[in-house]
């Protein structure tokens, strides 16, 4: 297993490193520091406040998903939320798995049905990102029209192929889920007839945490949670999308943007960048996604661009990270303990 993290963390090395090299090629370290230093950095208080209040969203959001396995309080899913999106620095988005294991912890849940929440959290949340790539692609698509000659940005046809085959695998993901829900005979025996080539003791494994899992997916058949779930999910991303806006008046260039590209600059940072490329708390993915959609895409100086992903980054991921590590020191959270509970998950 130590092979396998350490492979992780040099393919996130590469990728952080090749990010970061395109974010800043033909960026001289003055234009950087200048583009720094005209901040207005008042307008980076809408812009935490916003961070504030999306994670706020989503612990309300994920009482919902917890709902029919136990009722928790959401003052009580503060502290597994916040330490396992800080856990998310750590390679291979091990901060979901860290996640899971302080709720099961705190809550006294299996493991497997703690996970399956935030596995039908990010459902949620991958249907939504769909929802506005298509309506950017839709309604937006001149945005992505080069000069006069009418051709079209490449990263529009990246964005169809990366909207196409998302939308094939949320919709799997979830008839399956619904399967496991009213016809768990059907897919069990789905599941049965796919293992069959495994070992024994492997496809018991496999049975026992597929039956484990399917509780954490209640939600899909309590109607008022659900309806909850998808308003939620729908402010979360409003509140994304709105985030991004106070640091345009940080950087000064509000006047040179239109509102939509806020919307833009999340469908390339969340649906293609950081979806494809999960660095260790999106640490060079999330910089490029914003040089792609600020430089390429609208013609905001490149060293503009780059300071913004680089502020952007720090409100959104110090702010995990502060918070985070206050509900670690206030509960004496060991990730000594997690490692090893991590490992007999695995």
């Amino acid at each position: 297993m130590a092979k396998k993290q350490l492979l992780h963390l040099f393919i996130s090395i590469i990728i952080v490193v090749v990010s970061l090299y395109y974010v800043f090629k033909s960026v001289s370290f003055t234009e950087f520091t200048d583009a720094l230093r005209s901040m207005r950095y008042i307008y980076l208080l809408p812009a935490i406040f916003l961070v504030a209040v999306g994670y706020l969203v989503r612990a309300i959001r994920w009482r919902y998903l917890i709902a029919p396995i136990k009722e928790v309080k959401t003052v009580d899913l503060f502290s597994p939320l916040m330490v396992g999106f800080m856990g998310n620095m750590l390679p291979a988005r091990a901060g979901e798995v860290l996640r899971a294991y302080l709720l099961g912890k705190k809550e006294n849940l299996s493991f497997s049905a703690s996970f399956a929440t935030i596995f039908i959290e990010r459902l949620f949340d991958m249907g939504f990102v769909l929802f506005l790539l298509f309506g950017v692609l839709i309604f937006e698509s001149k945005t992505f029209v080069i000069g006069d000659s009418g051709e079209t940005h490449q990263l529009m046809g990246y964005m169809v192929k990366f909207g196409w085959i998302s939308f094939a695998g949320c919709l799997f993901i979830f008839l399956f889920s619904a399967l496991l829900q009213y016809k768990n005979e059907w897919a069990m025996k789905a599941v049965e007839l796919t293992t069959k080539p495994l070992p024994h003791k492997w496809v018991e494994k496999i049975v026992k945490l597929v039956n484990s899992f399917t509780q954490g997916l209640n939600i899909i058949k309590d109607k008022k949670g659900f309806l909850a779930t998808v308003f939620l999910s729908f402010l979360l991303w409003v509140i994304f999308v709105l985030m991004y806006y106070p640091l345009y008046f940080a950087f000064g260039i509000e006047g040179k943007l239109p509102v939509i590209s806020s919307l833009i600059i999340l469908c390339v940072t969340i649906a293609i960048f950081i979806t494809l490329f999960p660095t260790p708390g999106f640490l060079g993915s999330f910089q490029a996604a914003c040089v792609v959609a600020l430089h390429e895409i609208f013609k905001i100086p490149k060293a503009v661009a780059a300071s913004y992903g680089i502020v952007a980054w720090l409100v959104a991921m110090g702010f995990v990270v502060v918070v985070g590590s206050i509900f670690i020191i206030r509960e004496n959270i060991s990730f000594t303990e997690f490692s090893v509970s991590k490992q007999e998950v695995e």
